[in-house]
Formats: structure tokens, sequence, C-alpha cells
């Protein structure tokens, strides 16, 4: 190769004889240095291929797959392993190998399912006998999933081990955690969620708030706002709650890229007492009764100024966030008095005077219209006693003049004739009847 390398390179011009060709001598020369530069060029490149060419014939031939000792090769790795949705492991391992079989370099290969489906990577510059390492399982969806390693080195030499490791992934079940600060009726309130950050990535948090009405609204929070403690991954909600958001939820929802949880909490808006409208005082026969409904949180307990009155009773209860207090008293000369009553908590007080309904017994009371039932039921009552004791009479009238029928049928007949009609105005007429075919005879 070198003498065909050298025999390339000889590149010599024929220099001109003729007296002609002087003017033109330098010209030519030049012309052809450069020809000779450039077949010199093409000639080296062409012996540099031509020795990689002998080189990879004679590697190939020399790479042959040995047979060895597979018993030689040993892993001690945990067989089983149970992960949630998203979550990261590092799996330790132990690896055992013949150092008179494998050579440096070499390379680590984990695999999941088929050896072909190559997960990571290594290169060992080393061969040891024994050597501990480990290989991280990154964030894999809910499933089943199986795990194994293989070795290759030299020409094309190839080892996979025939234990595998299972990989169980279940649902996420570490749920946000959700921080509410006291709220009050027209302030602004601070609600904070912290998630976990999984190795698959940062969680996509928003929030969704249920109303009263079962109505759903979805907000969108600030990421790494104030959190307690300092935590990071956290998202933070700014609201300003009013009475009817009182006992709504709220939840944080956290999307992650292979599964979804959430956490949810009811809200507690705190405000001051409101004497509602269904408030009001009836007469009830001889008592006036006057009831005081007032709704607040905490609860609003009702009083009822009454320093001139001294026969008179009161009854509360509660209810969530509403008290009921009724106020009874007696009706004479307590027509004309104003009652007032007074419902207040730790962030106000409501005062509201009650005024006297014209209708005599309210809607909502137990015991509604019971004398107004007992007036209309009674008249169909006496009726109904009348027409059952008429028909008594009437049945034993009929028994007795059957047993009679016998010995005067003639008179039975007459008297039938008579008290058929229930209607008669005259009694006596009929009796004059019976009686003349006696003075007849």
């Amino acid at each position: 190769m070198k003498a065909h390398i050298t025999a390339g390179l000889s590149c010599k011009a024929p220099l001109p004889n003729n007296a002609q060709f002087k003017k033109t001598a330098t010209s030519s020369t030049s012309y052809n240095s450069r020809f000779c530069h450039s077949k010199m060029k093409m000639t080296l490149i062409y012996s540099v291929f031509f020795w990689f060419f002998l080189k990879a014939s004679r590697c190939q031939l020399q790479c042959v797959k040995e047979t060895f000792d597979e018993t030689k090769f040993s892993i001690n790795v945990t067989g089983h392993v149970n992960l949630e949705s998203g979550s990261c492991r590092q799996i330790s391992y132990k690896l055992i190998l013949p150092t008179n079989t494998v050579t440096a370099p070499y390379k680590r290969i984990w695999f999941k399912g088929d050896p072909t489906n190559i997960v990571t990577t290594t290169e060992v510059g080393e061969v040891n006998s024994e050597r501990q390492d480990s290989f991280k399982i990154n964030g894999l969806p809910k499933g089943e999933y199986e795990y194994g390693l293989k070795l290759e080195w030299g020409c094309n030499q190839t080892y996979v081990f025939p234990q595998r490791v299972h990989i169980s992934v279940s649902a996420l079940t570490q749920k946000p955690m959700v921080w509410v600060y006291p709220m009050v009726d027209g302030e602004v309130a601070r609600v904070t969620c912290r998630v976990k950050r999984l190795c698959s990535g940062r969680a996509d948090v928003h929030w969704k708030w249920t109303k009263a009405d079962g109505t759903t609204r979805v907000i969108q929070g600030r990421n790494d706002g104030y959190s307690p403690f300092g935590m990071r991954n956290t998202n933070e909600l700014l609201l300003t709650p009013t009475a009817d958001d009182h006992n709504t939820n709220i939840t944080c929802v956290a999307v992650y890229d292979y599964d979804v949880v959430e956490t949810t909490v009811t809200l507690t808006v705190k405000f001051s007492p409101k004497i509602l409208n269904s408030s009001q005082c009836t007469t009830d026969g001889e008592l006036l009764v006057c009831v005081c409904i007032s709704r607040g949180n905490p609860l609003p307990p009702i009083t009822w100024p009454s320093m001139a009155l001294t026969d008179y009773s009161v009854s509360s209860f509660s209810s969530i966030q509403t008290v009921k207090s009724t106020f009874t008293l007696p009706t004479a000369d307590n027509l004309n008095t104003t009652i007032r009553c007074i419902s207040s908590n730790e962030l106000g007080q409501a005062v509201k005077d009650i005024p006297l309904q014209e209708k005599s017994v309210p809607e909502n009371f137990s015991g509604l219209n019971l004398n107004y039932k007992y007036n209309a039921v009674f008249p169909w009552i006496i009726v109904g006693v009348s027409l059952s004791l008429n028909l008594v009479l009437l049945t034993i009238l009929i028994v007795c003049t059957c047993k009679r029928s016998k010995s005067h049928p003639k008179e039975l007949c007459e008297e039938m004739n008579i008290y058929a009609s229930l209607n008669a105005t005259d009694v006596e007429q009929p009796y004059g009847v019976i009686s003349s075919p006696n003075t007849q005879t």
C-alpha cells in the first residue's frame, strides 16, 4: 500500500524545449502544480477509505459469538413493587458477573416487557465480580408492568437475566391538603391548597365552588401563593364570601399526567343577625302570640324587652343558623302594646318591632283552623244522628206492625199508609180515619 501511495503521488510536468513557450512558462508551471495537488488529495482519500474497509472486514471475520456458562450470572432484585400512579421509585439490585467472560466496556440495559423495548442504558468501563446499583422507575399510569435487565459486551455478546421486576401501579391516593382561613360576610378571605409533586410532573390545579343552589363555578387560583409554614407546590384562592355562601362546598382539583385527585371542604362564613320577614304577632283566642325568627352565624339568641309586662311566656329553639322564639301573653289590655324582638351575636345586632296581623290564627301554627273545622262539621253530625234515630223508629214500627198482621190485616194496611209518609203535618187526622169503621159497626 505504501508503494501504491508513492506511485500515486509522483507527478512531474514535462519542461518546455522550444523558445516559443518561454512566454507562457510561468502560467504553465502554475497550472501543473494545481493539477498535481488535486490528484494527490484524491489519492489520499481513496487510500483512507480502503484502509477502513480492510479493517472492518478483518473485525467482522473475527467477531464470533462465544458460548459461556450462564450459571455464573445472577441478579438479586425485588421481584414485586407497588407504586401509585405518577410516583417514582429507585429499585436497588446486586449484580454478579463472571470476570473471565464479560469484558470492559460493557452495557447494562433495562427494558420494559420485551428486551427490544429499552428504557435505560448504562455503559460501564470496569468489570467487577459483584456490583451494587439501582435503576429508577419513572411515573407510570395505573396498570401492571414488567422490567428486565440484559448485558452487552465485546462483539455482539449478550446475556438476558431471566429474573423480572413486576410493577403494580394503583390509583393515586394522596389528595390535596386544603386550608380555609376565617371568613366573614363581605370581607376578603384566603383558601390554600397544597398538592404533592410527583416525578411525572407538576399538577395543574383549579378550584370548583358549589353554591347553595347546586350550581358549580370553576376558578383558577394562583400557584405558589401564600402557604402555611412556607410550603411549596401550593395554589391560593382569594374569595369575598357572603352570608349565602355559608355551608357551601369548595373543591381543590389536582390534575396530573395520569390521574386526577381532589379534596372538598365546607366553608364557614360568619355573618351578623338578620330578623326574617316571616316574624309576626297574631291572636289565638285570648292569647297574643308573637314569633321572631332570626338567622346569623354564630347563632344569634333572641330576647324580648318586656319590662312593663308580667304575665307572659317565652319558648325558643334553633336549627343550623336559625333561631325561632315564641312570645305569648294575654290578649286583654295588650293589643296596643309594641312587641319588639332583639337578636345579636359577636358581629352585630338586629332589632324589629313586630306588627299584629289581621287574621286570627297564623297558618304556620299547629292546631291551625281547629275552631273552623269544628263549626263546619258539627251541623252534619246533628243531621246524621237525627236520620239514624228516624230510621231506627221506622224499623221498630214496621216490625211491630208485622206481628199484628195476622189478626188485623186491614188495620195494618191503613197504618202502613199513614206512617209511610214522614212528611205528614197533621198527625191526629189519620187516627180519626182508623176509628170510623168502629162507629159504623
